[in-house]
């Protein structure tokens, strides 16, 4: 596409116009010219420092499409970090649950054995109290028939001696304490 050419400041003001019958005033033209270039070369100045302000502006509007789009990748990382984070979180409680569960069963398993072991012991225990007081009342009764079997075989020595013949000086002989033996 062909742009129109344009005019510069220098071409406006040096333009010479032929002389005619009847022209325009070649003073009014030469002033309206210099007006004209006054005005064109404003308007280039301030095209130039626009497209300069706009170029500019673009650098930033870029530069914060960069940092908006590194915001919201950030933003991103965060929110995958936080879920990340409670995920783990998440895994972790369940795991020291999982764990305290497991240790809390093993502690009452243990209790558990340990109570049927000492009721067994007791058991054992109660067992061998009843087979000693047994062997104790067996043994009590033993020695009590050998004291009544005493007892009754000193009272049959004594009777005996009483019957006995008297001796020499005319007195019954003394009988052996039966306790003394």
């Amino acid at each position: 596409m062909n742009e129109p050419r344009r005019l510069t400041v220098l071409e406006i003001e040096t333009k010479k116009f032929r002389k005619r019958l009847r022209g325009y005033d070649p003073v009014a033209v030469q002033a309206f010219l210099q007006e004209v270039a006054a005005h064109y070369e404003e308007v280039v100045t301030e095209n130039r420092r626009l497209r300069e302000e706009s170029v500019g502006l673009r650098q930033e509007a870029e530069r914060y499409r960069a940092m908006e789009d590194a915001l919201k990748e950030s933003l991103v990382l965060a929110q995958r970090s936080a879920d990340e984070t409670r995920s783990n979180a998440h895994k972790e409680a369940e795991l020291i649950l999982r764990e305290a569960h497991l240790k809390a069963e093993q502690i009452v398993r243990e209790a558990e054995t340990r109570a049927q072991r000492i009721l067994a012991e007791t058991e054992a225990l109660e067992a061998r109290k009843r087979a000693v007081l047994m062997e104790l009342r067996g043994l009590l009764l033993a020695h009590l028939h050998a004291l009544e079997t005493q007892e009754s075989d000193s009272a049959r020595g004594v009777a005996l001696a009483e019957t006995a013949a008297p001796t020499e000086n005319g007195a019954p002989e003394p009988v052996a304490d039966a306790s003394a033996s």
